[in-house]
């Protein structure tokens, strides 16, 4: 404001002041003071309307931010091969004095405002390149446009350009490295357990992208091999997917064996053509059991037909793990089905029977020998074949007969697992059962019924309970495999009872001691699942160097076990307790290994460039504070001059 305004201002305060004492008060002696301190009072209240703001309109001059990637791809070299120079991190933060930043955001799983004094020491740690909170963040604190510097391997581009179009935030991008086509290996996928000279499936998976897009200077085909302690034990060609995309194949190979009853071997896929050039994304491993026992389901029939025949497919089909039948033979010994079927000792059969997750047996309750008796009473998942009366053991029930006359499937279905994959069929295209057996007691729950000569009451040709956490399930009837061979509408109805039966039975059957849920991330709590009836259970987890790193021990284990989150590194797992057959051990190790898919090649793209523009979500109208202090001095020369008014005599 102009001196000369300041004058007007200052001489109309007088003014008033005067007005008001001379014409409108008493006229007593001493009037001018206060009169003065009137004037004084509404000259600072006048004044500062016409003060100028503390700052002009508007938030002043816009602040440079820059948002720095910190994501894990930063710890590679700018350009393939150059192995020795500088870092993409390096390179960004010697950028960022030619951009003189006013404040500095880092992001990778998150944002994180950071000091300009603190980036000498800055690590690339984080395993995602997560823009979009960063954007977020930074539009908070008030910024209407960011430097993005970063080397374009962003987790969320799509979602960052819709984010900061929304929020009208400028966004221009510096990339520090040179974005090549490359393919790289994300994960091996394969069967945590399996059975020595078995054929094993694994799945690789893998990407293509970099680049400007086409795929430019990659062949139209992807190589892989799968090593074994350094050894080659199968290879596979496979077509590489477009640029963005995710290719995968499959991978055979047959584990050997090396002597041990059950031992944990890692295999490893690698990348052959066309190699990674960062060798960073060119390897990945996995970690299966490999043991002379099945991991799935076994058939020993003592009395072979058949049966074995069409059950050990479909169980095959049905069980994690698939399915081993044992026939038994004249002299003791059993014979091994598969493709190349060979003669095995009893023994092997026990251990094929200790390890499996669903126990299958045909054969008369009186002719089992003890051992086979004595796993029937104790595992956790049984199906019995009733091939003549006696005690069956672990059911609790007995089968008598054979019943007289023919048995035919009869409706209607009652209500089990099975019942949903009948409830259309035609029950009465079924041939009849060849023998049919009683079931003492009665009581347990049918899964589909027979009846004689089509009449009279039904009774059931396949029975199930459970007792706490054993299932099991009860043939009382013999030669099911006449509706599987017969084709059609019996064979319909031969899967729907053995699909849902043992759907049922192997439901959450955790037959080994403990078994990791998932392999955890790095800081991610590891959770282990306990084999019910456990008690006593010690876990210990030991580093490379061998020492413990956690333990937990508890005497009535729950059903699972949270351990707490661990550095990436690899570890083994020792654990200990009293299983419903007596002491248990299990060893086996952990790998916590960072998330592979931050170096995986991205879509082909081009850097971001966003103009700034007014937000169409929220527009904020923001007025700049004007200065209070003449607003409060003039309130104490007002109350000044009540109190010098009264000291006179005025009102």
């Amino acid at each position: 404001m102009s001196p000369g305004l300041w004058l007007l201002v200052a001489l109309g305060a007088v003014a008033l002041a005067g007005w008001a004492y001379g014409a409108r008060e008493e006229r007593v002696a001493g009037r001018t003071g206060p009169a003065a301190v009137r004037a004084a009072a509404v000259f600072l209240i006048l004044g500062a309307l016409a003060l100028p703001a503390l700052r002009g309109g508007g938030v002043g001059v816009p602040e440079r931010v820059v948002l720095l990637d910190i994501s894990r791809s930063m710890t590679l070299p700018v350009r393939a091969g150059d192995t020795g120079g500088a870092t993409r991190l390096d390179s960004a933060l010697a950028l960022l004095p030619e951009l003189a930043p006013d404040r500095v955001y880092l992001f990778g799983d998150r944002p994180v405002p950071a000091r300009l004094d603190s980036l000498d020491a800055l690590g690339a740690t984080h395993d995602a390149s997560r823009l979009e909170p960063a954007l977020q963040a930074a539009r908070l604190g008030g910024a209407d446009s960011v430097w993005v510097v970063t080397d374009g391997e962003l987790t969320d581009r799509d979602a960052a350009r819709e984010t900061a179009t929304g929020l009208g935030l400028g966004v221009r991008e510096l990339r520090v490295a040179a974005i090549e086509p490359r393919v790289a290996l994300a994960a091996l996928q394969t069967p945590e357990r399996a059975r020595a000279g078995d054929t094993v499936r694994a799945t690789l998976e893998f990407h293509a992208g970099g680049g400007s897009g086409g795929g430019g200077g990659l062949p139209d085909s992807v190589s892989f091999q799968l090593e074994r302690e350094g050894t080659v034990v199968a290879t596979v060609r496979a077509s590489r997917p477009a640029a963005g995309r995710t290719g995968r194949a499959q991978i055979a190979f047959v584990p050997r064996d090396e002597g041990a009853e059950s031992a944990w071997r890692r295999y490893e896929a690698v990348l052959v053509d066309p190699p990674d050039p960062f060798g960073v994304s060119g390897r990945t491993g996995a970690w299966i059991e490999v043991s002379e026992s099945s991991a799935g389901a076994v058939l020993v029939s003592l009395a072979p037909d058949w049966e074995a025949r069409f059950l050990v497919p479909a169980l095959d089909r049905l069980v994690l793990g698939g399915a081993r039948g044992y026939l038994r033979l004249a002299d003791g010994r059993f014979l091994e089905m598969g493709a190349a079927p060979r003669i095995v000792e009893a023994s092997r059969v026990r251990e094929a029977v200790r390890g499996a997750r669903l126990l299958a047996v045909q054969a008369s309750p009186e002719e089992l020998p003890a051992w086979l008796a004595g796993a029937l009473r104790t595992h956790a998942r049984t199906l019995f074949f009733a091939g003549g009366p006696g005690e069956v053991p672990g059911v609790g029930a007995r089968v008598t007969g054979p019943l007289p006359g023919e048995w035919y499937p009869a409706g209607p279905v009652p209500a089990s697992p099975s019942a949903a994959l009948l409830a259309e069929a035609d029950l009465d295209l079924l041939p009849p059962v060849r023998e049919l057996y009683a079931v003492e007691p009665a009581g347990r729950w049918s899964v589909i019924d027979a009846s004689r000569n089509r009449r009279g009451e039904g009774r059931p040709l396949l029975t199930a309970g459970e007792d706490g956490t054993r299932r099991w399930a009860l043939s009382a009837a013999a030669d099911w495999w006449r509706w599987s061979l017969r084709g059609d509408e019996p064979r319909r109805v031969y899967e729907g009872v053995f699909s849902g039966i043992v759907g049922w039975l192997v439901e959450d059957a955790t037959p080994r001691l403990a078994s990791l849920v998932r392999t955890p991330a790095p800081g991610e709590p590891q959770v282990w699942r306990i084999r019910p009836g456990s008690e006593d259970l010690t876990i210990r987890l030991l580093d490379e160097t061998g020492a413990e790193v956690w333990s937990d021990s508890v005497a009535d284990p729950p059903a699972e076990i949270v351990g707490p989150g661990l550095p990436p590194g690899r570890y083994e797992a020792l654990l200990t307790a009293t299983g419903p057959d007596g002491p248990v051990e299990l060893g086996r190790p952990v790998d916590v290994e960072p998330d592979p898919r931050e170096f995986l090649p991205g879509p082909p793209s081009e850097p971001l460039a966003i103009g700034a523009q007014p937000s169409p979500r929220a527009p904020v109208e923001v007025r700049s504070p004007r200065p209070v202090w003449p607003f409060l001095l003039a309130v104490l020369l007002l109350c000044g001059e009540w109190v010098w008014r009264h000291r006179i005599g005025l009102r």
